[in-house]
């Protein structure tokens, strides 16, 4: 990736969503509508419980800090009666509010999405699309425990008639329940902290981890195999099918340019489908057709700034 686009790769990151459960059933005033909704079921032991999504944004604008998040989550549970309360989803999003920045950072985002996925043995890996457009709309990992999605937030705007989100494309970590119960569990162990220092700490510590354990070599790696071993069964595949899928190699290897990161994954797909002095044609591919790689760094720039929005955001 050319030095002056990573460094303009910027972030600013808050928290979106909450989803609490609690014994306590919310009585939600008129006036936070559209901050809480609920839902309550009743358990085997025919005690009641409810489950709630909050969205601190909705009660006076956008919670730019976690002391401002902290202010309103809290007024919020107090004006609906809740007064204990355990989490099982947190969702951290972290926006750009420039309308190019999806489509020129989208390969980006899909490389760091697809080093989570392998270190984390996430199988529900997707994206989708606009139907007429072929437009790319989203990206997204999903296990029992965390997700992670890049999804056009402009695009999803306009298809909601939203017009007072300002955000045009968003990265978004979320922590989910069985992780909750899991950070639960530990605390009764060995500490006791509020479940507003556990947010914290999740998002600013274990997913700083987490991404970190992402982008090390050894799991780089194995998404440039497991791609390659995709690619390459394609490749053989679909370069006698008729209808043509694609004329040549060079055809091949543009259709499928989103998929391939640095030159080493080029020259590596190259040796596994037969090709005779790899290291040579993907010298020449990349000088011909300019297909976007990205170094180590690259990746380390990325990382580091999805931790600094994250820390600028707890700490102010």
């Amino acid at each position: 990736m050319k030095c002056e686009k990573i460094n303009n790769y910027k972030l600013t990151g808050s928290i979106h969503t909450l989803q609490i459960k609690s014994m306590d059933i919310p009585d939600v005033p008129p006036q936070l509508q559209e901050c809480i909704s609920s839902s309550s079921t009743k358990k085997s032991n025919g005690k009641i419980e409810a489950i709630s999504i909050i969205n601190p944004n909705k009660l006076i604008g956008d919670c730019h800090s976690f002391t401002e998040f902290e202010d309103c989550f809290s007024s919020i549970l107090e004006e609906c009666g809740v007064s204990d309360y355990n989490l099982m989803r947190v969702d951290l999003r972290l926006d750009s509010y420039d309308s190019d920045h999806y489509r020129l950072y989208a390969k980006l985002h899909k490389y760091l999405l697809s080093c989570l996925a392998v270190t984390y043995k996430v199988r529900n890996v997707y994206k989708t699309e606009n139907l007429f457009s072929n437009q790319l709309l989203s990206m997204a990992i999903k296990s029992d425990y965390i997700q992670c999605e890049c999804y056009n937030r402009e695009e999803k705007s306009k298809l909601t008639e939203n017009h007072e989100e300002k955000a045009k494309s968003r990265l978004e970590e979320r922590t989910l329940s069985k992780s909750w119960r899991m950070i639960a569990t530990k605390k009764i162990e060995n500490e006791k902290k509020s479940k507003l220092e556990d947010i914290e700490r999740e998002f600013v510590t274990d997913w700083s981890n987490r991404w970190q354990k992402a982008i090390a070599t050894a799991n780089v790696e194995a998404v440039w195999s497991k791609f390659n071993c995709e690619l390459a069964k394609i490749y053989q595949e679909d370069k006698t099918a008729y209808p043509v899928k694609f004329r040549s190699l060079t055809d091949f290897l543009i259709q499928y340019q989103d998929c391939i990161f640095c030159h080493r994954q080029m020259v590596q797909l190259l040796e596994m489908i037969g090709i005779e002095n790899p290291e040579s044609r993907a010298r020449n591919h990349k000088k011909r057709y300019g297909i976007e790689y990205f170094s180590k760094t690259d990746l380390k720039k990325a990382v580091a700034e999805i931790k600094r929005a994250t820390c600028e955001f707890f700490s102010e």
